[in-house]
């Protein structure tokens, strides 16, 4: 909340407040000259309108007075309990290059012409069409909020021509990557989640967010409570190879009395590796570069497996539903396991590794003879 008491002296001397309260501006007059009484005056005044539903109308007019910096702050204070503190972060984050463009530029002042200009600044400084947009959607969120998005009925969003940058790693490099993932205990923690990515199909923020109150050793099943969105609050079950390595994991925080059921699996790494297990871990980046740059090369030094060396943790999770796509579970089941909502998403994760196309290809071969020399011999004699 903002606030500012002030004397106007063309008011005959008297002191007027200036807030912000729930997005709204208050300017009012106190009728008084004595300051003490002023400031109780104000507070008073304030307390009546922390309780008061604030006027839609004048929202909107204070709201679009604001610059993009403040107006996403008061848009995350009034949003708080309808969204996850996730999403906040993401505004937060999405809204600081706008903030840098646009600087102090008010949002009412705003035009087709300043978005389009937007677009190719960023476009200028590499940034793809994807990250552009996203940017853009958070600042329409804030313009819709104050109605003013009926201006921008020319707005465009860039075209993004550029392919899915997700993959599905093979067989092979799968055995490849989890050897080495394995090879040293100090990755231990990387190995896990890799494991939880590769054969659970769970996002990097469902497992920062496991505690061992969700992980059912006796039934077998896991019960993810933080996701994305809610669509992602699901119970799948794990396999041997996902019980076995939390296990392990539950061995190791043994010893360092972290099993509290409030306690993260993942738990937070300090400097000097002090650990709270009362934390979630943050990242488990750097583990996760060298195991990605070991595996693609071998004991020489020379690179066998390119993909490996910039594959990303999430392609695991789209590994792992390729895998159940190409077994022939039904999409329902997989949407169930990994949290997806809409059979469009699964198009997206859902890849057709090399061996399939090459079954597709063999299927499609006739059981009966062309003869191709033929067809080649009658064309010649056609030119």
């Amino acid at each position: 909340m903002i606030y500012h008491l002030y004397r106007r002296p063309k008011k005959g001397g008297a002191f007027w407040m200036d807030l912000r309260v729930n997005g709204c501006r208050y300017r009012e007059p106190l009728g008084t000259r004595d300051k003490n009484e002023a400031g109780e005056l104000m507070q008073k005044r304030i307390e009546q309108l922390k309780t008061k539903a604030p006027d839609p109308a004048k929202r909107s007019t204070s709201f679009a007075a604001m610059e993009i910096t403040e107006a996403v702050k008061a848009y995350s204070k009034e949003r708080h309990a309808q969204v996850s503190p996730r999403m906040v972060a993401y505004w937060q984050e999405q809204v600081r290059p706008l903030a840098n463009y646009f600087g102090d530029l008010k949002l009412k002042r705003l035009t087709v012409e300043h978005l389009t200009n937007y677009q190719n600044a960023r476009l200028g400084q590499g940034r793809a069409p994807k990250t552009i947009n996203g940017e853009i959607s958070v600042l329409r969120q804030l313009l819709k909020h104050c109605k003013l998005w009926y201006r921008f009925e020319d707005y465009k969003p860039i075209r993004n021509h550029k392919p899915p940058v997700g993959r599905a790693l093979t067989e092979v490099e799968q055995a490849r990557l989890f050897e080495v993932a394995q090879s040293r205990s100090d990755w231990l923690y990387a190995f896990t989640a890799s494991v939880l990515g590769g054969f659970c199909g769970m996002r990097g923020c469902e497992i920062k967010a496991l505690q061992w109150k969700d992980v059912d050793f006796t039934a077998g099943v896991l019960h993810i409570r933080r996701s994305k969105t809610p669509a992602g609050w699901r119970a799948p079950s794990l396999n041997t190879v996902c019980t076995e390595t939390l296990s392990q994991l539950n061995n190791k925080a043994r010893l360092i009395n972290a099993t509290a059921l409030d306690h993260y699996v993942f738990p937070w790494h300090g400097r000097q590796q002090k650990i709270d297990p009362t934390r979630p871990m943050t990242s488990w980046r750097s583990a996760w570069r060298s195991i990605r740059c070991k595996a693609a090369r071998n004991d020489a030094g020379e690179t066998i497996y390119p993909a490996l060396q910039a594959v990303r943790f999430h392609d695991l999770r789209h590994t792992a539903v390729t895998t159940m796509a190409e077994k022939g579970l039904p999409e329902q089941t997989i949407m169930a396991h990994v949290g997806h909502i809409s059979p469009q998403m699964m198009k997206t994760y859902s890849h057709v590794r090399r061996l399939a196309l090459n079954a597709a290809a063999a299927a499609l071969e006739p059981s009966f003879i062309i003869n191709s020399t033929r067809v080649e011999s009658e064309v010649g004699l056609l030119n």
